[in-house]
């Protein structure tokens, strides 16, 4: 973060909010890989209804959760100062974001409201992959169709970013994929211990 922050010159059109950049892309990957994840421990769980596999999916969403959440903080201020309004209704990727944010907290609202367990975690193996079939429909929102919205393209297909901004875009990517990892597991571990006493309670 500090990287971004001081490192890379920014670009002349946008000034300072720049910066936001190289924090709000890389927590975006990783808020939109998040569901994939735990939609193929999803699809292990039905296949197998091993309650470790609802663990795994139930500590990825929250990492995403938490991810997306940062997401929606900082993309609200990069597009105030770079487009003159934080939120572009016309925008298809800021629309599909926002939807698959929604559909992660209708997640764990089910995890909270279903008291059946076996259906709790049957249910929230498909929300799972609801998820993900988001994050897929988020990811191809500036790839599959006419944005007419501001959203800029993939910044994966422009081949003229400096060397000072793509260092530190890259090595923002592997700093925060390797932050979901930590977590990812550091949750997984917290949920593991609560399935455990609530199967000796039962």
């Amino acid at each position: 973060m500090l990287l971004g922050l001081y490192y890379p010159n920014v670009i002349l059109e946008q000034g300072i909010s720049h910066r936001i950049f190289y924090f709000h892309v890389p927590v975006a990957w990783v808020a939109l890989y998040g569901p994939g994840i735990s939609s193929i421990c999803a699809i292990a769980y039905l296949v197998t209804k091993k309650r470790t596999w609802d663990t795994l999916s139930l500590s990825a969403n929250k990492i995403s959760l938490l991810f997306a959440i940062g997401v929606l903080f900082s993309g609200p201020i990069w597009a105030y100062l770079a487009w003159g309004t934080p939120w572009d209704t016309t925008d298809a990727r800021l629309n599909s974001f926002f939807v698959l944010v929604l559909s992660l907290v209708a997640y764990f609202l089910l995890r909270f409201l279903v008291l059946d367990q076996t259906k709790k975690y049957i249910f929230s193996a498909f929300l799972s992959l609801f998820c993900s079939v988001n994050a897929i429909l988020t990811w191809g929102a500036i790839r599959w169709m006419d944005n007419p919205g501001n959203h800029p393209s993939s910044v994966l297909g422009k081949k003229g970013m400096d060397p000072d901004m793509r260092i530190s875009f890259w090595l923002g990517i592997l700093a925060y994929h390797l932050l979901f990892l930590i977590l990812y597991r550091l949750v997984y571990r917290l949920d593991k211990i609560k399935a455990v006493r609530e199967e000796l309670s039962d």
